[in-house]
């Protein structure tokens, strides 16, 4: 018989210098505290996660406290089975946006405060194919305002607590004000990427019924830039032939500020700045749902048939979004965070998620080799 074959061992890229200090070497004594064992390793840390359910995420839940209302008396039922979907944490409610948008005060966790998050502060950097149009920065307090106004239009456009808001669009500033409006009044949201063809769009649409869907006008991709307005003009006609009653209709968003397309010959759409002129003001409300409620709703790939809807409850991607980012990726708020994505799949949520932390995040759009192969590698280092 051959020998086996012999592998070189890689080469370590990093190692802390101090993991005794780290957010996760902080939290594990926290926890050693709290239930008198010992997790000398990672792994036993994480064994006494999966053998403890409710045990550890009880513990999660009190030492990293989102913003929330509500007590509970029960964790989980850690008899019940996985495709019964039992709730988590049932008596508390909270709410996504108002999550990302605040950070929690020490005590009472129900009240939200700004720390990390102050109004100057900046939120968001927008960067658009190859820089060519420049940094776009958005501080914590104007992403507030436009999260309010857009949700206030959305209040008087009919949107209330489980209802359906989807997006065909970029990695944009616009586009995380829909998802974040959407989730403030206690909605759902979900996304498509604009690369996306009208059956694919469709496919997914038809499944959801969405009250109203937030689009591009234009895309660009890889130097070419793209009208979506025929597109747009398929989806309507797809979304009434398939008799999706609650469907009001299409919010153009303007891929170029100021720009906006005519869309006044498209049916049953309106531009975004038309939209936002329901709106009586600017000012933030949140609607907290329990914690096993949904918020967001993905696809599995389609691959074998029409896409499944892949459901995520608000209080398990705030809570675990948390962990994550705190004790994983040790996200602060001085941390910056940039993931390349299009809005088509999970890893949009991935991408905006670090602002539970009061990281400043880079949204990205269009293709990561232009002008060149190593421009998206120059873009981390000008950001971090």
């Amino acid at each position: 018989m051959a020998n086996p074959t012999t592998y070189a061992i890689p080469r370590k890229l990093w190692e802390h210098p101090d993991p005794e200090s780290s957010q996760l070497g902080q939290f594990r004594r926290r926890l050693e505290r709290r239930t008198g064992l010992r997790f000398p390793t990672f792994h036993s840390l994480y064994d006494y996660s999966i053998t403890h359910r409710a045990a550890f995420w009880d513990f999660c839940f009190r030492d990293l406290n989102p913003i929330h209302s509500g007590t509970y008396t029960t964790v989980v039922d850690e008899t019940a089975r996985m495709d019964s979907i039992p709730r988590w944490f049932s008596g508390t409610h909270l709410n996504f946006a108002e999550n990302m948008l605040f950070s929690p005060s020490s005590s009472p966790s129900s009240i939200a405060c700004t720390t990390g998050k102050e109004d100057a502060k900046i939120a968001l950097t927008e960067v658009r194919e190859g820089g060519a149009e420049g940094a776009r920065n958005v501080s914590w307090g104007e992403l507030r305002r436009m999260v309010g106004r857009l949700a206030q239009a959305m209040k008087s456009a009919g949107v209330r607590r489980g209802d359906r808001a989807a997006v065909v669009a970029s990695n944009s500033v616009e586009t995380l004000v829909v998802f974040l409006a959407v989730t403030a009044l206690g909605g759902i949201f979900s996304s498509s990427s604009t690369d996306m063809g009208v059956k694919g769009i469709l496919d997914r649409l038809v499944q959801i019924r969405p009250r109203w869907l937030f689009m591009d006008d234009w895309t660009v991709y890889n130097g070419k830039t793209i009208d979506l307005r025929g597109k747009m003009e398929e989806v309507v006609k797809g979304m009434e032939a398939e008799g999706v009653q609650e469907f009001q209709g299409v919010v153009a968003q303007p891929r170029f500020r100021g720009r906006p397309a005519d869309v006044s010959g498209v049916a049953r759409t309106q531009t975004l700045a038309e939209f936002l002129e329901k709106a009586s003001s600017d000012k933030l409300e949140f609607e907290r749902v329990g914690f096993s409620d949904p918020f967001l709703i993905v696809y599995s790939s389609g691959t074998t048939g029409i896409p499944k809807c892949i459901v995520h409850s608000v209080g398990g991607v705030v809570l675990t979004g948390m962990k994550e980012g705190k004790l994983h990726r040790e996200i602060g708020s001085n941390s910056v965070a940039m993931q390349y994505t299009t809005t088509g799949w999970i890893m949009y949520l991935g991408g905006v998620q670090p602002l539970l932390h009061g990281c400043r995040v880079v949204l990205y759009d269009g293709s990561p080799f232009l002008p060149d192969t190593s421009f998206f590698m120059r873009l981390a280092g000008e950001q971090k």
